[in-house]
């Protein structure tokens, strides 16, 4: 009887285990520590037993039936590190939740600082921006978004504001202009390295994104790595020393965790005499996990920077100096170089941040984000006297071509005497301080030249709501609602007197075209006139000029839904808001008495997107996708107002923008080789611009309004990374376009002083090229990554099919004369197309693990190693024209245009240390 006790026992004892063995097991989520994306595919190998599996989307794995005991588990996936953890596993299924994966793809040392913008006066140019900000999983976006960045490329041609960027799910693109304003975290690469990216017309978890892809820039510190990390950088392309000190706590025991970042950039380059960066930046995160479902977070980030400006000038300018990065906004003061163009500017942003993790499927995220602070761009201006910018037309040997005086000018630009190539800050001072004194204003003397300080400050509150469900099917509903408010204030005040005592606020174009006979139509602010009985007498800090808000009001909400059938995927999305935009004018001008004070006429718009995402997987190696897009926007608060420096009218002909977009790719992947082709067609339509400058031809400052702006961009992209041997691939892409205007549209050209039209018609672009991108881009390089983390890249870029931005008033038949030949009109309207280039590029790096906790590494990245110094990379037609008679008749003769040029070789090093 003991011995079957004893049996029953031990059988009893044998079935337990085995029933224990059969249940235990591990599980997890597998994501991307820099998107906390799902990553689906990975690989998952248990031993010992030698268990594969993979996950599924939703980046999920299950490995059953398991005994007790120790187990490793190794996590493999392309464009990842691979990943090795300890597991111990008892009697249930082990959730060892968030398995974290970090991304093998090299960030190029490539900086901000590629996103400083270059400044020009007119037709936009100096928005010619890197449409995309980070690398991607995409291999053709990955090269194009860093090796063409040299050469200002746009991704299809696109200009930023088709991008929508995005941080912690709120829409950061400029309410006024729709650019992307990468200044707000200039600096601060580290606090914002964790970035979720869709590229051309894919929906990001966001929003649906325009045209050219979204970014949305993740900086809660619960999801940044843990640890700290100080870099230094050195090179010679925008400043000479960056700084940057970043730390993140972890999510901690108690629920909390922090992050901080701040950096410096100081120095100016080795090729642009006067440029300069004085810049910093910070940047706190702070969140609280409360329990497995609700999170809050506040981040607060801002970069105050002052910058020199670099400015184009025409080629016979650079021709007479012997350098192509001649820059005439600076001139020596007391034995320095003194910038007369200098970016200044703070706008911190503060952002709170909710999420209810409702259930394991559905989720809501609510934000709210504040921008403020003050936006400044100094120029100089002047009164009644010469003008004070070196390169005046009027100061260059060509005015005077053939005569004595020409020839004496060359001399002078040749040999730089008097220091004529730069600003004369020393005779500013002296014309200022030799004015005679003027009672009507008070004591001292009224300057005749000055800086100026041009302010675009804003007050931009966002509020944000997402919600998203992941069905049993693993099919998934994303939407949200967007609401913006934006006042932003235009003035311009008095920066520095150059020696003057104060600086008399009047219009100085309507007082010379209205003889100065009448003082009420002159002045600025008819309100200081009225109390003083005279113009007031602006002191440094003072706000002279001009004054007034620009507003928008906008609410969207949007949707969209992804599903798939085996092998077919779909992402249906759609988006409707209102915009509204107007004009407050805060002083009253003197033209304009009953035009320019309060609130304007207030244009109100219907925006939607639709759009469709496809995609069909033959096998896991290939697959093809389709996009569509057909979309309608707003226009900016800058195209809307004919000339809201003075007055409440409103663009004639000013409408919404309408977009239709298409494109197909394959894609292979087969192992590590990676490659995707793609074909693309995008139509604008209904686009509007104003351009104000000094109209020689009707003597008169003008506002030149164009609206009904046509454009078509069609083309083709290739792009493939093989692995060759031994760490070594070859990698490549090419983009081919053609961006072209696609008809005639309309313009007025109105008075600035009167509101009177002038000219009206066609401006006739009709099938000239789409400027400031090149249409033809080639990269062709080799890079090399060993075990032992060194890594290397050597790449040729070839661009070609790049054109000049061009005048309107060129091409209408406002210009033409009785006369002039049909040669003639061809000179005037033809467009410049620039020279092929060709650039080689290298870079160099390596990373040493020290006790497996700290990481000390270097980058060097060399670019344009030929030296090549007359590769020109944008520039633009002035507007301009000079009357030119000979005894048969009179032309127009445009004013010479302008450039910038590649700078020659440059490097940037850093160094960088963490743990």
């Amino acid at each position: 009887m003991k011995i079957k006790t004893v049996l029953f026992m031990v059988l009893s004892l044998m079935s337990l285990a085995a029933f224990a063995q059969s249940n235990g097991g591990v599980k997890g989520k597998v994501i991307s520590r820099t998107t906390r994306a799902a990553i689906d595919g990975v690989k998952v190998t248990l031993t010992p037993g030698d268990v594969t599996t993979t996950t599924d989307m939703a980046g999920n794995f299950l490995i059953e039936n398991l005994g007790k005991g120790e187990y490793t588990l190794t996590f493999e996936a392309a464009e990842f590190e691979p990943l090795t953890l300890a597991v111990r596993v008892d009697k249930q299924v082990r959730d060892i939740n968030n398995v974290v994966m970090i991304s093998n793809i090299i960030a190029p040392t490539l900086d901000d600082a590629i996103f400083a913008e270059f400044d020009t006066e007119t037709l936009g140019d100096a928005q010619s921006l890197p449409s995309s900000l980070s690398a991607s999983k995409d291999v053709f976006n990955n090269i194009a978004s860093y090796k063409f960045s040299e050469m200002r490329f746009n991704v299809r041609g696109y200009d930023s504001q088709y991008s929508d960027v995005y941080m912690n799910g709120i829409q950061l693109n400029d309410a006024m202009t729709g650019y992307t304003p990468w200044s707000l975290w200039s600096g601060l690469n580290d606090a914002t390295r964790n970035q979720e990216i869709t590229s051309a017309l894919n929906m990001g978890d966001v929003g649906l994104g325009g045209i050219a892809g979204t970014t949305n820039i993740n900086t809660r510190p619960s999801q940044m790595r843990k640890g700290l990390r100080a870099s230094v950088v050195n090179g010679n392309s925008m400043y000479r020393f960056r700084g940057m000190l970043t730390y993140s706590s972890g999510v901690q025991d108690n629920g909390w965790s922090y992050a901080f970042s701040i950096s410096t950039r100081q120095g100016g380059n080795s090729y642009v005499d006067g440029v300069y960066y004085n810049a910093f930046g910070y940047f706190a995160a702070v969140e609280k996990q409360f329990n497995k479902q609700h999170r809050l977070g506040l981040t607060v980030l801002g970069a105050p920077t002052e910058r020199g400006a670099q400015q184009a000038s025409t080629q016979e300018v650079y021709d007479l100096v012997g350098n192509n990065y001649y820059n005439p906004n600076w001139g020596w003061l007391n034995g320095k170089r003194v910038n007369s163009r200098v970016r200044s500017y703070h706008e911190p942003v503060t952002m709170l941040n909710y999420t209810f993790d409702i259930n394991e499927r559905t989720q809501l995220n609510v934000a709210s984000s504040l921008r403020f602070g003050q936006n400044g761009y100094s120029a100089l201006t002047w009164y009644g006297g010469p003008d004070p910018r070196p390169d005046y037309y009027r100061y260059l040997p060509s005015f005077y071509d053939g005569t004595y005086v020409g020839a004496e000018l060359y001399e002078a630009w040749m040999s730089n005497t008097d220091n004529i190539r730069h600003i004369n800050w020393d005779n500013l001072y002296n014309i200022n301080q030799n004015q005679p004194e003027n009672s009507t204003y008070g004591p001292g003397r009224r300057a005749i030249n000055m800086v100026e300080e041009r302010h675009t400050d804003q007050l931009d509150w966002n509020f944000y709501t997402q919600f998203s469900h992941i069905f049993r099917n693993n099919s998934k509903i994303n939407g949200g609602v967007n609401l913006r408010r934006n006042r932003t204030e235009y003035y311009s005040e008095v920066k520095d007197l150059l020696g003057g005592d104060y600086w008399v606020d009047v219009d100085k174009f309507a007082e010379r075209d209205m003889g100065g006979l009448d003082p009420i139509k002159y002045q600025n602010n008819m309100e200081y006139y009225e109390k003083y009985g005279h113009a007031q007498a602006a002191k440094k800090g003072d706000k002279y000029g001009y004054d007034y808000y620009g507003n928008t009001l906008s609410a969207r909400g949007w949707a969209q839904y992804n599903v798939n059938f085996g092998n077919f995927g779909m992402n249906l999305g759609g988006e409707i808001g209102h915009s509204t935009v107007w004009r407050h004018g805060i002083w009253k001008k003197g033209l304009f008495l009953n035009n320019s004070q309060g609130d304007s006429e207030k244009k109100k718009y219907l925006t939607y997107k639709l759009k469709a995402n496809f995609n069909y997987k033959f096998s896991a190696s290939h697959s093809i996708d389709a996009n569509i897009i057909y979309m309608q926007d707003a226009p900016s608060f800058q195209s809307s107002f004919v000339s809201p420096r003075t007055r409440n009218s409103v663009t004639p002909g000013i409408t919404t923008e309408k977009v239709f977009g298409v494109d197909a790719s394959y894609n292979l992947r087969i192992g590590d080789i990676k490659a995707r082709i793609s074909g693309y067609y995008t139509k604008f339509t209904d686009q509007s611009k104003v351009i104000s400058y000094y109209d020689d031809v009707e003597a008169t400052f003008s506002n030149f309004a164009i609206s009904g702006i046509q454009k078509r961009h069609f083309g083709l992209e290739a792009a493939a990374s093989v692995p060759i041997y031994a760490g070594i691939s070859l990698n490549g892409a090419i983009s081919w376009g053609q961006f072209t205007y696609d008809n005639n549209p309309n313009y007025v050209q109105i008075q600035d002083n009167s509101g009177e039209i002038k000219n009206q018609g066609k401006v006739y672009w009709k099938n000239f090229r789409v400027e400031s991108t090149p249409q033809t881009a080639l990269n062709v390089g080799l890079s090399y990554r060993s075990r032992n983390n060194v890594f290397a890249s050597l790449d040729m870029n070839h661009y070609n099919n790049m054109y000049l931005s061009m005048s309107p008033l060129y091409r209408t038949d406002a210009v033409l004369t009785p006369g002039m030949t049909p040669e003639d009109i061809a000179n005037l309207r033809n467009q410049e197309k620039f020279s092929a280039a060709t650039v080689l590029n290298a870079s160099i790096g390596k990373n040493w693990f020290i006790d497996r906790k700290y990481t000390l590494g270097f980058s060097l990245e060399v670019k344009n190693l030929l030296n090549n110094q007359d590769i020109k990379t944008g520039g633009y037609e002035q507007i301009r024209l000079l009357k030119n008679k000979d005894e048969s008749y009179q032309t127009y003769e445009p004013f010479d245009s302008k450039y910038f040029y590649m700078f020659g070789t440059t490097y940037y090093m850093n160094i960088y240390f963490r743990f």
